[in-house]
């Protein structure tokens, strides 16, 4: 039998540590009820000498409380499974838009700076600036490659109505 700390006038019931506060029914007069898992007592606030529980009382003294407990918790548990659920998707949602994002700064900058294997934001500078004095059409035609894509990428990840859909929008740019 577990340990259970009942408080009324907080909503408050501990079950083996872990408190929850919830409104819950109680005697009308109950301060407190304290089970350590073997024996206890109530409190009462009418005057009234704390009496003492025993494994005999369980059933009909505490474990009302312990059943209520259980199914708040449960409750809760459903609830931020509901929440994690419905946050889920916006969230991969915006994880595949950052790394779409990503992949068009990219496959821009490889695209300006080959065979630069790691170019810095200089080298992409000046070789756009290279590009568009030596083939300003080629450039352009870069642009709007990467930036198709991007879009294409972007509408993939918009559409998606599962997580599992927005993970399988593999981002590639031709480089």
């Amino acid at each position: 039998m577990p340990a259970v700390t009942v408080v009324p006038s907080d909503k408050l019931i501990i079950v083996d540590g872990e408190a929850l506060v919830f409104a819950y029914e109680a005697p009308a007069s109950l301060h407190a009820l304290q089970w350590s898992g073997e024996t206890g007592h109530t409190e009462w606030t009418d005057g009234r000498p704390n009496q003492p529980l025993t494994a005999a009382d369980y059933a009909t003294q505490v474990a009302p409380f312990v059943t209520a407990w259980q199914a708040e918790k449960a409750r809760r548990e459903e609830d931020a499974a509901r929440e994690a659920a419905a946050r889920a998707l916006p969230d991969a949602k915006a994880a595949k838009t950052a790394e779409v994002l990503s992949g068009y700064d990219a496959a821009l900058a490889a695209s300006l700076t080959m065979p630069t294997e790691t170019p810095t934001a200089q080298d992409v500078s000046i070789g756009a600036a290279l590009f568009a004095v030596d083939d300003a059409e080629g450039l352009a035609f870069v642009r709007e490659t990467h930036a198709a894509r991007r879009v294409e990428l972007l509408a993939a990840v918009e559409a998606a109505d599962t997580v599992e859909a927005v993970q399988a929008v593999e981002v590639s740019y031709a480089v």
